[in-house]
């Protein structure tokens, strides 16, 4: 058997290195600062919880 048969296709995008390149001027970096929004906004509300919790018990 050399191939796949039409039912046995995966119709997802290819991902990994078959996946095709972006053309050129798609905004490559600007995807790049989004990946750290989620992780710095958790940072930001784990510290704040740690700080009214510290703030609380020295009251």
């Amino acid at each position: 058997m050399i191939g796949r048969s039409a039912e046995e296709v995966d119709h997802a995008p290819p991902r990994g290195r078959y996946a095709p390149a972006p053309p050129p001027g798609t905004g490559g970096a600007v995807s790049i600062p989004l990946r750290w929004v989620a992780p710095a906004a958790a940072l930001a509300l784990a510290s704040a919880v740690v700080v009214g919790r510290v703030l609380r018990r020295r009251r």
